[in-house]
């Protein structure tokens, strides 16, 4: 199992929302936060984690096993 890190710096007068959006946004990509820690009182670091090494199957492709599994030649 392979995994890509990054890291993100949030000022922390800017309050949750703001942290909560971009971590929303970095999750739609596949990212998960895997720790938070707070440096000096004033900013936050979130530490975020993707898989590097799955393969995504198409739609197609579960279409057509769903179909093969329940009998449903198409």
């Amino acid at each position: 199992m392979k995994w890509e890190n990054k890291y993100i710096v949030f000022d922390a007068i800017d309050g949750p929302k703001v942290i909560q959006e971009s971590l929303d946004t970095f999750g739609d990509e596949g990212w998960e936060l895997a720790t938070m820690i707070t440096v000096a009182g004033e900013k936050i670091v979130a530490f975020l984690k993707r898989r590097h090494d799955i393969v995504e199957e198409k739609i197609d492709d579960k279409a057509e096993k769903l179909a093969k599994v329940w009998g449903n030649d198409k």
